[in-house]
């Protein structure tokens, strides 16, 4: 009997585990298949574009999952690491190759982008399968090259403690070479992985950024290197940059003909550096990339591309582009000169034979929102001695006047008491432009005035309207 029940409970010990290991083990899966084989994506001059089918698998019901993809390393250059394969790198959904979830992925090419949401199952979590095809865009503008990268595809479960599971999906882009990358590349300086401005970070706000031109071989004849803007410098939130405010030069060429003094980046082909006529030049050169106006520039962060052409016995060679991004921080703030005046106005050693007293105020704002704003003052106290002697209002007054080109709308052309309490000074112009403005207090000294210093206290605040 013994034996038995031992038997028996060596059985439901085995049941248990067998329940155990199910419940530990139930399996989601993500595995990948490349429409035409192998196990990497493959881009080169025959082929830019690869389909890969995805299947997942799920063993328990209820149990719902997502699919994200991930950049794990971004498309490089093998030969120089600073040029990367940007938003040419694309992916678009396969509509009709899922059956239960939704595939998130437009049917028209977007960027390849981190973290993005490919796939969301049903609510049963029921297994099933999409297919994604990725391809590389414009490869004429991409520099020629051998580039290398990774992404993954990451299966998430929601409704289960379940780990995710990650399928990592080695990318090899063949640009091909047509004879002009051997002889001049273009790429950011200083490591760069592309050309950023950020005026906030220079001390004389224009903000800079190079490119370095290098030529590795001869040429035998002349030859000139051209750029120019394929789409417009645009910010997330719609605003523009006029080509006008953009600039580059070539301050350090030396053999060949270059372009030295500031001058505007066009959409159309420009020629920014010519060799001798026997094709000798400069080894390498710098492109510096500068703002002509930053203070004019609505905040935010812009980008764009720049495209390089080589033209050798009459051939125009494309160079690539590298990407532009220009990253303006927001400015908001009001100035007071002189500075001691932010908090008073002080009027000293005064006598009831004193004629009119002034006090002059400069009021500057420096804005970049791009909106409408207003300066109002607080009259915190009115014009007061140390010994509590006060001045009535109608002895003291205010007025705003222009200051060079004030470009808003002064409130006060006429001259009003200074009253406690608030009142509005002045509003900019419907662009939210930097402006500056004076304020001219003046002070009648009354006739039964005490003798003394008198001051108030005053503050000015900036609102965005």
């Amino acid at each position: 009997m013994r034996k038995v029940f031992k038997v028996i409970i060596f059985s439901l010990m085995l049941v248990a585990l067998g329940t155990f290991c199910g419940q530990a083990f139930a399996a989601f899966d993500l595995s990948y298949m490349l429409d035409e084989g192998g196990s990497r994506l493959e881009f080169d001059r025959i082929n830019f574009s690869r389909g890969i089918t995805f299947s997942t698998l799920n063993d328990t019901v209820n149990n719902r999952y997502e699919i994200r993809q991930r950049i794990e390393t971004p498309l490089r250059s093998r030969d120089n690491p600073s040029v990367t394969i940007g938003n040419n790198f694309v992916v678009r959904g396969f509509r009709g190759s899922n059956k239960y979830g939704d595939l998130r992925i437009p049917t028209g090419d977007i960027a390849v982008r981190n973290d993005e949401l490919i796939y969301v199952s049903n609510p049963a979590g029921t297994a099933d399968s999409f297919t994604l095809v990725y391809g590389i865009t414009n490869s004429q503008e991409i520099a020629p090259g051998y580039y290398t990268g990774r992404i993954s595809l990451i299966l998430n479960p929601v409704s289960s403690s379940a780990m995710p599971v990650n399928n990592i999906i080695e990318v090899y882009v063949n640009i091909p070479n047509d004879g002009g990358s051997l002889s001049v590349t273009v790429a950011p300086a200083e490591g760069a992985s592309s050309i950023i401005l950020n005026p906030s970070e220079d001390n004389d706000l224009r903000g800079a950024a190079n490119a370095v031109v290098t030529i590795n071989s001869s040429f035998n004849g002349p030859f000139r290197i051209m750029q120019m803007l394929p789409g417009p410098i645009q910010s997330q939130e719609g605003k523009f940059i006029d080509n006008g405010n953009f600039l580059f030069s070539v301050p350090d060429a030396q053999k060949g003909v270059a372009i030295n003094q500031p001058t505007p980046v066009t959409s159309n082909i420009q020629t920014i550096y010519s060799s001798r006529p026997d094709g000798s030049a400069d080894k390498a050169f710098t492109i510096t990339y500068s703002l002509s106006d930053p203070l004019s520039l609505v905040a935010g962060n812009y980008r764009s591309r720049i495209q390089y052409l080589l033209e050798s016995a009459g051939k125009q060679i494309n160079l690539g582009a590298l990407d532009l991004e220009i990253r303006q921080e927001r400015t908001f703030e009001i100035s007071i000169s002189p500075q001691d005046q932010r908090y008073s106005i002080d009027f000293a050693n005064l006598k009831p034979s004193d004629g009119p007293r002034l006090n002059e105020v400069l009021i500057e704002v420096k804005s970049n929102l791009g909106r409408p704003y207003q300066v109002t003052q607080n009259v915190l106290s009115e014009l007061v001695s140390s010994d509590g002697e006060k001045i009535l209002s109608q002895y003291f007054s205010l007025q705003t006047l222009a200051v060079n080109e004030t470009k808003g709308n002064l409130k006060i052309s006429n001259k009003i008491p200074v009253e406690k309490g608030n009142v509005l000074l002045f509003v900019s112009d419907t662009n939210g432009s930097a402006d500056k403005f004076k304020v001219i207090y003046e002070l009648i000294c009354p006739t039964d005035l005490k003798a003394g210093n008198y001051s108030s206290r005053i503050t000015y605040t900036l609102t965005e309207i």
